[in-house]
């Protein structure tokens, strides 16, 4: 084994569960650990802490956007163009799922599925700044 560290089937659950409900299964698993004076894993708190992150910046990049959108679709000319990005971006494409939903839906997919194999999952610099908090 090349120095692989190995990670119980618990603390992948909570991980992989921990990015399907949006970090709450994870927040949660680290106060009872926190109240039985354990520690989390390594693994799981990266993954919490990169669920959280993730669901936070989320939040605030749909708030921001839509803020955004609204004050724009009071200018006469951009509010075409605005409506038309909006339409596009939000219109049903496959199985009810539109643009934007399909690739929140495939991160999450992809977030929970590595981290349930027991491997780390990456996003480019979503999880530098995670590897920096967590440790």
């Amino acid at each position: 084994m090349s120095g692989k560290i190995s990670v119980g089937l618990f603390d992948r659950l909570i991980s992989s569960l921990s990015y399907l409900t949006a970090g709450w299964a994870g927040l949660i698993y680290c106060v009872i650990l926190y109240f039985r004076k354990k520690s989390p894993s390594a693994f799981v708190r990266f993954n919490v802490f990169q669920s959280i992150f993730i669901s936070l910046l989320y939040f605030v990049l749909a708030m921001a956007l839509g803020l955004i959108c609204d004050l724009l679709v009071h200018v006469p000319v951009i509010n075409i163009i605005i409506s038309y990005i909006s339409y596009i971006f939000n219109s049903p494409l496959i199985f009810e799922y539109s643009i934007l939903q399909a690739v929140v839906t495939l991160l999450i997919l992809y977030l929970s599925i590595f981290s349930l194999l027991g491997r780390r999952p990456r996003i480019y610099w979503i999880s530098r700044i995670i590897d920096g908090a967590a440790s």
